[in-house]
């Protein structure tokens, strides 16, 4: 029977496209005033390669949060026809960046319901997330979820990172659960769910944009976080039925 649920935040909680662009495309009018659709939307794209190519770096441990932040500001700005910028012109730009994100950050709609739901049925909760510490539990208390989801991992914090199963193990330990009695959503399937099902959780893809189901990696799959109670309830049943 689970007992608790984790969550992923980003892209699962916290709309971090929707915020993300918002504020890239504010910096690339400011950096190009006037920019076309087409180039900002190629400049997206280029963003987008970078954050993921830099951030997992960051996890790598083969930069610091700082350096994949400049690494990232210089690509976008390189790729733009902008000349080599020090250091604290990156910062600056970055800085700038974040303030705009932050401004834009919101939950999906059905957060609330979802949380909610789980809160009445007795659920324990939490997060684990790829991220700076810092930054993540203050977009938790931003959006009024601090409080609601106690238990909070970040790899920033314990030293390892999703898919690894250490991350999730150490998630299970806080709760002095076995990791059978935890379910862990998130939107990336083999860095979430893959790696929770790895670590003996059941792990669950939340597919909000409708991806084919082999890009599943064998998990459950739910389009809405609206579903996952009954998923996780079904689970119940199903095991309840095989003993």
């Amino acid at each position: 029977m689970i007992e608790a649920v984790l969550f992923d935040i980003d892209g699962t909680l916290l709309d971090h496209e929707r915020a993300s662009l918002a504020s890239l495309h504010a910096a690339l009018e400011r950096e190009r005033p006037g920019i076309g659709v087409a180039e900002r939307d190629a400049a997206t794209l280029e963003w987008r390669r970078l954050e993921e190519h830099h951030y997992g770096c960051y996890l790598r441990g083969e930069i610091d949060l700082a350096e994949q932040r400049r690494r990232r500001a210089d690509g976008v700005l390189r790729w733009l026809g902008s000349p080599l910028r020090p250091a604290a012109e990156l910062d600056a730009w970055f800085a700038a960046f974040l303030e705009g994100y932050r401004r834009h950050w919101s939950l999906f709609d059905d957060v609330e319901p979802a949380i909610a739901a789980l809160e009445r049925a007795g659920l324990r909760l939490g997060a684990i997330t790829n991220a700076d510490a810092t930054q993540q539990r203050r977009k938790l208390a931003a959006l009024g979820l601090g409080h609601r989801l106690p238990v909070f991992v970040a790899s920033s914090a314990v030293g390892v990172a999703k898919p690894d199963p250490e991350i999730f193990r150490i998630a299970a330990r806080l709760l002095s659960l076995p990791v059978e009695r935890i379910a862990y959503v998130g939107d990336r399937p083999r860095t979430d769910a893959g790696g929770a099902r790895d670590a003996g959780m059941l792990g669950i893809w939340l597919n909000r944009d409708g991806h084919p189901p082999r890009s599943a990696a064998g998990v459950p799959a739910i389009s809405s976080l609206i579903e996952l109670q009954s998923l996780i309830e079904g689970s119940a049943t199903a095991v309840g039925r095989g003993a």
